[in-house]
């Protein structure tokens, strides 16, 4: 985790965003060879010369890299045109050497990348690209919008349902100022006194009467983008706001589409609602939140897609939860109070449970049972699903 968090930020640090348009050369034939080019959305074409013609050997799409030659050559032997206006990160060969040095990964898939362009140079004479009139720009502009990266787990929808507009009974409006960028925003908060839980759920849902936490528990900035679970926006440290600040907005905007933003609407719908994790899960991956903070986000969304009815995107987030706090349990309980670790345990033991792993829960089970200083609820939790588990298994 430690390199991934180094990487970003060296890679910030050592670039300059430029936007190219529609037709510019990025670099071309002869010129000094000292940057390479890394694509954040567009299309750029990559042409050699061969016999007095130009031979058209690459398409490159977001998240690219272009003008690796620059590594092993003076001068640039081929030309970067931006066939739809582009978005790039420019980088000195002698930074990403340095970035290189720093992180083997990187290295790894610049070298990759590095083989696979002169492998393309050695087997010129078999690339056979679509004519690029084949491609037409106003859609390719549209799929670059819809095509949101890995935004939504595959198989996610738009959804026609709304909060219920009894909902308000539940809330208040209050105006906060926003962690990140200081601008006012008005909030929805929960009258936690009018709340009333019908019952806990076996996978420790807590069901409230007549209202559904989930809808409201993330707030988002329209001026920053800053969103993150209400538990977490006011506990982001001051070295991660500032990255927020500087970069994660022009991030969701090359990655998504300029004016995408959280606006919710009265009542909101489910779409909003669902947009608003996802958006906050970007963030936290991102910035390198711990996973746990990921973990309840998925499990948020397992809850809010079964709602929806969509049980396989819900056992999809929630195994990405179980995939989030596994990594966070065995990685960082040493340093968690023993009451957070206790409550992480159980957590734990049901998505392990829920997942068929009864032989990872069991052990989790079993010390939570026997440590006197449990939580009693949490204990007798703990019993419940030990002896199910063991009924199960015989």
């Amino acid at each position: 985790m430690l390199e991934k968090t180094s990487l970003k930020d060296l890679l910030a640090n050592h670039s300059t965003m430029i936007e190219i348009k529609s037709g510019k050369n990025i670099y071309s034939y002869g010129q000094n060879a000292d940057k390479i080019y890394f694509i954040l959305n567009g299309l750029v074409r990559v042409f050699i010369r061969d016999n007095d013609q130009e031979l058209e050997i690459q398409r490159q799409k977001n998240g690219s890299f272009v003008g690796e030659s620059a590594f092993t050559a003076d001068h640039y032997s081929s030309r970067a045109e931006a066939y739809l206006n582009t978005k790039i990160l420019e980088f000195k060969v002698s930074d990403l050497k340095f970035i290189m040095q720093k992180n083997v990964s990187f290295a790894s898939k610049m070298i990759n990348n590095l083989s696979s362009y002169i492998e393309k140079l050695e087997n010129k004479n078999k690339i056979n690209l679509p004519p690029i009139n084949k491609i037409n720009k106003k859609k390719e502009i549209k799929k670059e919008i819809k095509d949101r990266s890995g935004f939504y787990l595959e198989g996610h929808k738009t959804y026609e349902k709304k909060t219920d507009s009894k909902d308000e009974y539940y809330l208040y409006d209050k105006e906060i100022e926003c962690p990140v960028c200081s601008k006012k925003m008005s909030v929805k908060k929960i009258r936690n006194s009018r709340l009333r839980i019908k019952k806990i759920r076996e996978d420790l849902r807590p069901l409230y009467k007549d209202f559904n936490l989930y809808n409201y528990s993330i707030l988002s900035c329209s001026n920053c983008l800053f969103t993150a679970r209400r538990k977490d926006f006011n506990n982001i440290s001051k070295s991660k706001k500032q990255i927020i600040k500087e970069n994660f907005k022009d991030l969701i905007k090359n990655t998504l589409s300029n004016d995408f933003k959280i606006e919710f609407s009265e009542p909101r719908s489910i779409n909003q609602v669902l947009d608003a994790h996802y958006l906050a899960l970007k963030l936290y991956n991102y910035i390198d939140l711990n996973a746990d903070r990921k973990a309840f986000l998925w499990r948020e969304l397992s809850w809010i897609y079964e709602d929806l009815g969509e049980n396989q995107l819900s056992e999809k987030a929630s195994l990405k939860a179980l995939n989030n706090l596994e990594e966070f349990y065995f990685k960082a309980t040493d340093n968690h109070p023993k009451k957070e670790t206790n409550k992480l345990s159980l957590l734990l033991s049901v998505l392990y449970y829920k997942h068929n792993q009864n032989h990872k829960a069991l052990p989790l089970l079993d010390e939570l049972i026997r440590d006197n200083k449990v939580n009693i609820r949490h204990r007798n939790k703990a019993k419940d699903l030990f002896l199910k588990i063991r009924e199960v298994n015989n």
